[in-house]
């Protein structure tokens, strides 16, 4: 298990993500004005190339990381004798729950490279989220999601999102919300279960 507090972004992954393409677009087109002034073909490579390959890498590359990332957790959790009884896999956590031993452990978007392994004993609260908002038949949400506090760090896993308001009675919305209180039931009974 892990005793280092919990991370949810790596600041150097994460401006490495941002920067590096920046830094390719600006050095092609430093090489395509120094060297393709009259343009051409070459100024063309120079200045779409990296412009390419950048937005290519803002596209995929992000998610092909935390793709791998979380099925090589997957297979650790596995071969360490790791009860996955609930795993959640949301847009930028995953969270996955061993009642038993009394274990959550915990995978970041914006900090693929480090899981952790921690006693669910380590967390202080948790909630459910409905997001509702408005009045009357206006009265919806948009987010919906559960939240827990393990070392202080506020970790939020949506369980549904939109760009638009829906109402609280919708069959979505209500399974949503049945899925964050399934979520907080297994993190409180890990949680009693833990031995920390």
């Amino acid at each position: 298990m892990n005793a280092k507090p919990v991370k949810k972004i790596n600041i150097v992954y994460l401006l490495l993500v941002i920067a590096v393409p920046i830094a390719v677009i600006a050095l092609g087109g430093l090489i395509g004005n120094c060297f393709f002034r009259d343009g051409g073909m070459g100024a063309v490579v120079c200045f779409m190339g990296p412009t390419l390959l950048s937005v290519a890498w803002w596209i995929l590359g992000p998610t092909s990381i935390w793709n791998q990332k979380k099925k090589q957790m997957m297979k650790q959790l596995d071969s360490q004798g790791f009860n996955r009884n609930q795993t959640f896999y949301g847009s930028n956590q995953t969270v996955a729950v061993d009642i038993r031993q009394g274990k959550v452990a915990l995978l970041f978007f914006w900090n693929p490279f480090e899981q952790y392994i921690l006693s669910a004993g380590r967390i202080t609260k948790t909630w459910t989220e409905d997001g509702a908002g408005g009045a009357g038949f206006m009265r919806g949400t948009s987010r919906v999601g559960f939240l827990f506090l393990i070392d202080g760090v506020k970790v939020r896993v949506n369980t549904f999102t939109s760009n638009q308001r829906w109402r609280m009675d919708d069959p979505k919305i209500l399974e949503a919300i049945s899925k964050a209180d399934m979520m907080v039931q297994v993190l409180d009974a890990a949680k009693q279960a833990s031995r920390d």
